[in-house]
């Protein structure tokens, strides 16, 4: 008896979580702000109790409805008003200029120069003379700008002419045709089969992904 009331408060805490996360939005967790972070933390020792508090089950669930209502009411009140979300979610801040580092703001953002000097090796620029300017987001990760004579260059600065680019729409999955997106490219199965012969697949069932564009480009490939 008390185990297969273990299984259906465990069921029932796994359902209201999956509720929140999904109010809470498709970010990941680097894009969560300190609130959401924490937030996050609390409900899932909340779920935890709820699936072991044979007893008083109802508390930590109307807890955990509670979290998830003040989640959702500071998403909502962020995105209606600048000056919420300026409290609630921070400002993003200049920590380099012009080949000058502020350390007063990297001290207020509670990051060393050896970490940043570590973020910037990851984003690429090993050389901080690249860097015009770099900010840290509200979500604690740092963007670079770099100097206009260090940064890739585009067809654009070569003068090329170039194809329109669109969106990739999937067509098999998984070893499935996805005849949606078929439709979508306005293409049948002959054109498919047709293509897939090019690439040296004799048949669909050996696809295991398959995508084109409206330009007409195709990828194809075996699973193995």
């Amino acid at each position: 008896m008390e185990l297969g009331q273990v299984l259906v408060t465990s069921v029932v805490s796994l359902v209201v979580m999956f509720i929140l996360t999904r109010l809470d939005g498709k970010r990941q967790l680097a894009q969560m702000s300190m609130f959401d972070y924490v937030n996050s933390i609390t409900v899932g020792s909340i779920a935890a109790e709820l699936a072991t508090n044979l007893e008083e089950w109802y508390r930590p669930l109307a807890a955990m409805i509670l979290y998830g209502i003040a989640l959702y009411l500071v998403h909502f009140v962020s995105c209606k008003s600048m000056a919420a979300r300026r409290i609630l979610c921070g400002q993003a801040c200049i920590l380099m200029e012009n080949g000058t580092i502020y350390r007063k703001e990297l001290a207020k953002a509670g990051i060393d120069l050896n970490e940043f000097l570590g973020q910037a090796r990851i984003a690429g620029y090993f050389d901080l003379n690249e860097i015009q300017c770099a900010i840290l987001e509200t979500s604690g990760q740092i963007s670079f700008l770099p100097k206009s004579q260090n940064r890739p260059a585009t067809p654009e600065d070569l003068a090329l002419q170039t194809e329109p680019c669109g969106l990739w729409i999937d067509l098999v999955m998984d070893g499935k045709l996805l005849d949606n997106g078929l439709k979508k490219t306005g293409r049948d199965r002959q054109w498919l089969n047709a293509q897939l012969h090019r690439q040296a697949i004799g048949q669909l069932s050996e696809v295991f992904y398959a995508a084109c564009d409206q330009n007409g480009n195709f990828f194809a490939c075996r699973g193995k």
